[in-house]
């Protein structure tokens, strides 16, 4: 296991500081002036499509510097030959200075009742301000070629951990349906009601409307301030977490980290809340809803999330114990040919279109074909690992999917409303469709979900191979935790956890995975067939 604390040793440290100093400082400088230095309110000038990407793409940025942070931790020895030269160019400050002079200069021309007369020009004079503070301080912690040799080395894992990073806050927001948002609010009002209450402040408190404070500053706890984003995130990380060093840790017990994790987002946010609280009743209403209400949050739920791992890191429970060998160590097999890849990539790449067809779409259901393609795409390339798979169906596996099936179009669900799922489109571009969205129901989803869920996930919970026994304990608990997870990617979550269930169980039968995906080919088979015929494609 490496030892994080590896990373300090021999590094030139007040350079990194002035490093870390200088960002921090610099952002919070640009967020106050431009919330509260100035005349200009952002949402009745730009409206909420421009204010609201501007303060996403801090929190995304935010959210990169942490996964590099988490990469650090990782690959130690590849961080500290990018950062034996720090500080020893001071050239690259001044290019820092001039971008956050260039940050700030869009605050000289905007002002109240403007309208979006100048929002391209202060986003552009934004974009380009970042890039060269960032670019200053990453020449100055490094050189271009200690850089080129830092990246050849760092490679895909690096890219995939910060596009991670990039995309945790629309994620985040993406997956608040998962949560009891009305439940966490309610449970946040009361524990911030009565934190306020212990510090000696008298407020009012409405337990029905969430509405606390005192006259002339009052917060309302909506399901929005439940905190649900810091929870997503912290899920988020903790996931990349596990899957980075799912070397080094001890399963089942790592999975420990999520509901450490969730617990310790929900606490920290009823003490945000309180905090922005305090600060509106003693005179600075602007400041407690505006900075520290956002940025602050986000930071918050970062810094939550990485002081998790952190804190894993350095318990011994939750990673194996470490082995010495002197045999050679085997290089990874080409990305074709990659049996984890394999099973992994086409799930990550069918998360990550969910993602971004709603961001892109009111309508995400119409871009459908486009993610079978790129579906269909990502599975080629990885075929080749998956040429072993036995594809020899017991008729156990298809009576249990038509089992599932059944009970799937026999519970009732209400038709949707609004325009149907593809959209405008009519005649026969309707019926591609319709034949894109039965080949990705019932062919391309049950395969991936399959060797993700039930292939991956399980076998990894069980410790052992599909095809290979494990105590009943290891057993149940791998099913249960599969089927629970994969309960909370659709919205009838309980029909999904008797579904997923029942899947495991026709994998276990035979030892098998063709047999979990001959069920759910089935069971999808069924749904797609009744919801094609009848018009209800909610039911799918």
């Amino acid at each position: 296991m490496t030892d994080s604390r590896t990373l300090s040793s021999r590094l030139p440290v007040a350079p990194i500081l002035l490093a870390a100093v200088l960002i921090v400082a610099e952002f919070l400088i640009i967020g106050l002036l431009f919330k509260h230095g100035i005349n200009f309110d952002c949402r009745e000038n730009w409206g909420d499509r421009a204010c609201g990407t501007a303060s996403k793409s801090l929190a995304a940025l935010y959210c990169v510097i942490a996964t590099v942070g988490l990469f650090a931790v990782l690959r130690p020895a590849l961080f500290r030959a990018l950062l034996a030269e720090a500080g020893h160019d001071p050239r690259p400050l001044g290019l820092n200075l001039a971008g956050f002079v260039l940050a700030m200069s869009p605050a000289l021309f905007m002002r109240e009742g403007d309208g979006a007369a100048m929002l391209w020009p202060a986003f552009l004079l934004w974009t380009a301000g970042m890039g060269l503070i960032l670019t200053g301080i990453l020449l100055w912690l490094a050189p271009r070629a200690l850089w080129r040799q830092f990246l050849r080395q760092a490679g895909l894992p690096l890219l995939v951990a910060m596009a991670a990073g990039a995309l945790a806050p629309a994620l985040a927001v993406k997956l608040q349906p998962i949560w009891q948002l009305e439940t966490i609010a309610a449970q946040t009002f009361h524990a911030v009601t009565w934190l306020i209450g212990a510090l000696g402040y008298e407020i009012y408190s409405n337990p029905v409307h969430r509405n606390i404070g005192v006259e002339g500053f009052v917060v309302s706890v909506a399901p929005a301030c439940s905190g649900v984003e810091g929870i997503a995130l912290v899920t988020i990380f903790v996931t990349l977490y596990l899957w980075l060093f799912r070397a080094e840790l001890r399963f089942p017990r790592a999975f420990l980290l999520y509901p450490l994790g969730i617990a310790a987002s929900v606490a920290l946010n009823i003490v945000r809340i309180a905090v922005l609280l305090i600060i509106g009743i003693e005179g600075h209403p602007e400041l407690a809803v505006g900075g520290f209400h956002s940025h602050a949050g986000w930071v918050m739920f970062t810094l939550v999330a990485l002081g998790i791992i952190a804190v894993a890191r350095r318990v011994p429970a939750l990673h194996r114990a470490p082995t010495v060998s002197t045999a050679p160590v085997a290089p990874l097999p080409p990305l074709r040919r990659d049996p984890v890849a394999a099973r992994i990539l086409p799930f990550a790449v069918f998360m990550l279109t969910a993602v971004i067809a709603p961001a892109i779409s009111q309508n995400p259901a119409m871009f459908y074909p486009i993610r079978v393609i790129l579906l269909a795409a990502i599975l080629a390339l990885v075929w080749p690992a998956l040429r072993g798979i036995v594809w020899r169906v017991s008729p156990v596996a298809w009576a249990a999917g038509a089992a599932i099936g059944l009970m799937w179009i026999a519970i009732p669900v209400a038709p949707s409303e609004g325009p149907p799922p593809y959209g405008a489109l009519t005649g026969g571009l309707v019926i591609l469709w319709f034949v894109f969205r039965g080949i990705g129901t019932v062919i391309l989803v049950p395969l991936v979900e399959e060797l993700f869920f039930r292939d991956y996930l399980e076998s990894r919970l069980r410790g052992a191979p599909v095809d290979a026994p494990a105590p009943l304990w290891r057993n149940v608990l791998a099913i249960a935790i599969s089927a629970g997870l994969f309960a909370a990617l659709h919205d009838r979550w309980i029909e999904a956890f008797i579904a997923g269930v029942v899947f495991s169980l026709a994998v276990r039968h035979r030892g098998r995975i063709a047999d979990g995906i001959a069920a759910h080919a089935m069971a999808n088979l069924i749904v797609f067939a009744f919801a094609a015929a009848t018009g209800n494609l909610a039911i799918i």
